[in-house]
């Protein structure tokens, strides 16, 4: 074991402890300055997780860094999830309780908030849920927010908020002007703007493993991936779930040297439009769509397009590049695969090297994401949503909204046991070759190069979407 590691390992015990009780006092924030300073030597150049893939994958999140727990629902104050993010240096929030936080206005990861892993699957019964209901002066309505960030990875979340559509601007999740985000299994339902948006120049990104569902109309969007970007962008799309929203599935407008990938995505129900490109910036915009699934729905139109470039103010030509995409559609509906007018605009190889190693056939790739996208367990939403997707080759149900749906009922349930407070379950360290009896979250136990701490989230994440958690 490194000498940072033995400080981290060491001072992690004590004065974790201390802090549990009183996080956001001076003990909490010295406690904080000890374990960043040596858990950043630690952070070490792999993967967010195992598993990790796209662009955003390099992001480190809370490696070598604190664990806090969030110990409540509430909305602010002392162990809750928005004191845990208001704290700086690497840190990685655990949650002891399940159900819905309620927020009164965004929760907004900043710069000074850098380096934080949220970890979803650790929290008992149904997950969490944030929603948000009550306008604020500031506009803050979006549920979750990174602006001006680096280093962030969320996992396993739903946000729904729970604004009519006269409310606009409102997003399910806001990646703002940051770098380094990693956003996997992530749920969002009934934003009046994007379920998913990733506004000015953010850049090394990847969104996967996600279900982004009934954008309200008449503003009904999944994604938006080039939102005002001020110079190039690199972001991946990947094995995500776009559900019953009218376009925007995804839009994306990027200078010329970005590097953009929609790859083994399922987008089922889009009514006017799918994945639009335009080319607004200097450059055009260079993509490449590989190996996805368009499926028509009982609100698509008669005849839509699953890559349109849209030339509205463009200023250059777009690169597209497609490869391994299907279309599936019934009855008198039609989904082409290129709008007539995009067809100059595809190349024979990717503008950039895909960042997604071996991607899937489009057909394996509508098995996997029904099965696994979205925040698990699953809740009441997203298992409808899914459902009405229907089997490969049949249709599905599904249908545009205009106002937000009933909250599921999220379960609380009991946590874990962890009582070396390192963030892994007892009963379960072991298998890592991690020890109960020791706070040892940095240390590679098992010699496989990954913390015990990554070995036990993906191996947690795992459980969660084979339906399981950890009793002991």
């Amino acid at each position: 074991m490194t000498d940072a590691a033995k400080a981290v390992s060491s001072s992690n015990c004590l004065l974790f402890r201390l802090s549990f009780f009183r996080w956001g006092s001076a003990v909490a924030g010295a406690f904080l300055a000890l374990t960043s300073a040596a858990g950043l030597s630690l952070a070490q150049e792999q993967p967010a997780f195992p598993g990790a893939e796209g662009y955003g994958k390099m992001a480190t999140g809370g490696r070598g860094g604190a664990i806090i727990p969030v110990t409540n629902l509430n909305d602010a104050g002392p162990g809750s999830l928005r004191a845990c993010i208001d704290l700086s240096g690497p840190r990685n929030c655990v949650f002891k309780v399940g159900g819905t936080i309620t927020l009164k206005s965004s929760l907004v990861v900043r710069d000074q908030n850098a380096n934080l892993s949220i970890l979803g699957q650790t929290a008992p019964g149904g997950g969490i849920l944030l929603t948000i209901d009550q306008t604020n002066s500031e506009g803050l309505h979006t549920p979750f927010v990174v602006k001006g960030s680096v280093n962030v990875i969320i996992r396993h979340l739903r946000m729904r908020p729970q604004f009519s559509n006269s409310i606009p601007n409102v997003d399910g999740v806001t990646i703002e002007d940051s770098r380094l985000v990693y956003v996997d299994h992530v749920s969002t339902s009934w934003a009046t703007d994007e379920n998913f948006n990733a506004y000015a120049t953010t850049t090394d990104l990847t969104v996967a493993n996600s279900l982004f569902a009934e954008g309200l109309n008449k503003h009904s969007k999944c994604a938006l991936l080039g939102s005002d970007p001020r110079g190039p962008q690199n972001i991946s799309f990947w094995k995500n779930a776009c559900v019953s929203n009218r376009d925007r599935n995804p839009d994306n407008n990027h200078y010329g040297g970005s590097c953009i990938e929609i790859v083994n995505n399922l987008f089922f129900n889009a009514a006017s439009e799918w994945g639009e490109i335009f080319s607004q910036f200097p450059g055009g915009t260079p993509i490449s769509f590989v190996g996805n699934y368009f499926k028509a729905g009982p609100s698509t139109n008669e005849v839509t397009y699953a890559m349109n470039w849209n030339d509205t103010a463009s200023v250059d030509n777009p690169k597209l590049y497609q490869s391994g995409n299907v279309t599936w559609s019934f009855g008198k509906k039609s989904i082409v695969a290129i709008a007539p007018d995009t067809l100059g605009f595809v190349v024979d190889k990717p503008p950039c090297p895909l960042a997604i190693a071996n991607p899937e056939p489009a057909e394996a790739v509508y098995a996997s994401v029904t099965a696994t996208a979205g925040a698990f367990p699953r809740d009441g939403v997203d298992t409808r949503v899914i459902a009405e997707i229907g089997p490969i080759g049949q249709k599905g149900g599904g249908k545009m909204v205009s106002v937000p749906g009933a909250l599921p009922e999220i379960a609380n349930g009991e946590p874990y046991l962890d009582s070396d407070v390192d963030g892994m379950a007892d009963a379960i360290e072991p298998q890592f070759g991690a020890a109960a009896v020791s706070n040892d979250p940095w240390v590679d136990g098992d010699g496989n190069g990954w913390s015990n701490f990554d070995d036990f989230m993906q191996w947690l994440s795992e459980e969660r979407i084979a339906g399981r958690y950890p009793t002991d």
